[in-house]
């Protein structure tokens, strides 16, 4: 028997069954928001200067922290906002339904405002048709307004004509910093007759490259183009037009451009680096049948690519060489996943309807996925918006409806 000191030996523990680990889980979230249920689900979200996240809505624009993930303001003047930019350090620029708005960073007050209707000399109830796209402090938009055009005299013993109203349109330049149109340059009225729709394809040291929504091209226009799609270049520090051009199978075929002069876009099954103005192949990469390309997404010297049947890729952007492509392994169809490149180029992460999916760019390893789980009352409402992904420094905002995920990435 023991001694009155003895102590009594404890029973060794079994060996921990091994766990295993399941590859491919996202990496935990710094911070989640999910925005107030009472409020209408935002309209737009957007980045502003690596501090904010920017969301507006039907009610109200507000701004979430960065750091925190915690709602730090909200301004119900820029309800309905169509973009949210960076004016400089302390100013939120948010093109409203009306007017320009700059609010404080600090607290959402609206520090100036610009009025379409009165703000722009020689243009009055000017209506803005479209936010094309910005570039730092440079903004470019379509909108036009109405004139009058006199009846000509008439000739002796006739009677006189009747005036008519004609709607002149233009594509304005504009920095949002020093709050002042830098210029305007006439451009066709569309079909309507409304100002016509333009997408920002590519920036370049000298022009703006757009391309045209093919409901507001002219009648002359829509013969001209047979069908296909039609870009426009604008120089930057005056607005006249450079070169106009027809380039593409499809109208709305998926395209973009880079600062060196090319365009990319999708032929059919393939996609084509174009050299401008002059529409010369550089190179053709070849797809898959029964599929097509999405819009792609450059990445220093790559191009981030994505395709309708769910594959995405990496080429070089000089040579169109393929690095590898790879299947989110979504389910085929529909159509192509969205792709965005992480801060420093090192993640593709392919968003779709149903997930968002990271790769390592370098190799095309598949890092992870992630998927909501949506609203998990029982009697909730299904929801059907699809992912939205902002990249910004070591940082990745996922977002889905009204709730957005903060993840770390490479």
């Amino acid at each position: 028997m023991p001694g009155p000191s003895a102590r009594p030996r404890r029973p060794r523990a079994a060996p921990a069954a091994s766990r295993p680990v399941v590859a491919g889980l996202p990496p935990q979230p710094r911070w989640i928001y999910t925005h107030p249920a009472a409020e209408p689900a935002p309209l737009t979200a957007a980045l502003w200067n690596e501090r904010l996240l920017v969301l507006t809505g039907d009610t109200h624009a507000s701004a979430v922290d960065l750091n925190t993930g915690r709602r730090v303001w909200e301004s119900p003047d820029a309800a309905k906002g169509q973009a949210a930019l960076a004016a400089g350090k302390e100013l939120v620029f948010v093109a409203g339904p009306s007017e320009f708005l700059w609010l404080s960073a600090k607290d959402g007050s609206v520090a100036h405002r610009v009025a379409y209707a009165d703000g722009f000399e020689g243009a009055p109830q000017l209506s803005v048709r479209t936010l094309v796209g910005s570039s730092g402090p440079d903004l470019w938009f379509t909108g036009s307004h109405q004139v009058t055009v006199k009846a000509p005299k008439p000739k002796k013993g006739k009677k006189p004509g009747k005036d008519r109203q004609v709607v002149k349109s233009y594509l304005f330049g504009y920095d949002i910093e020093q709050r002042k149109e830098l210029w305007r340059t006439p451009v066709p009225t569309g079909r309507g007759p409304i100002a016509p729709v333009y997408r920002l394809m590519a920036v370049r040291p000298d022009a703006v490259v757009v391309r045209q929504d093919r409901l507001t091209l002219t009648p002359a226009d829509v013969k001209a183009a047979k069908g296909k799609a039609l870009f426009r270049s604008f120089d930057r520090t005056t607005g006249k037009q450079q070169w106009a051009k027809i380039f593409g199978t499809a109208p709305e075929a998926a395209a973009a451009g880079d600062a060196d002069g090319l365009l990319y876009v999708a032929y059919d099954h393939d996609l084509r680096a174009l050299e401008t103005p002059g529409g010369r192949p550089k190179w053709t990469l070849n797809g898959t049948p029964r599929s097509s390309f999405g819009t792609p997404v450059e990445a220093g010297a790559l191009l981030f690519t994505t395709s309708s049947n769910q594959e995405v890729g990496v080429a070089d952007r000089e040579t169109g060489r393929l690095r590898w492509r790879r299947s989110t392994e979504a389910v085929a169809g529909g159509t192509a996943p969205t792709v965005t490149a992480s801060g420093s180029g090192g993640t593709l992460l392919a968003a779709d309807p149903g997930q968002v999916t990271a790769f390592a760019a370098a190799d095309g390893r598949r890092l992870w996925k992630f998927q909501d789980i949506g609203v998990q009352d029982p009697k909730g409402a299904t929801v059907t918006a699809r992912y939205q992904v902002l990249a910004y420094g070591k940082s990745a905002l996922v977002r889905r409806d009204r709730v957005v995920y903060a993840f770390p990435v490479v």
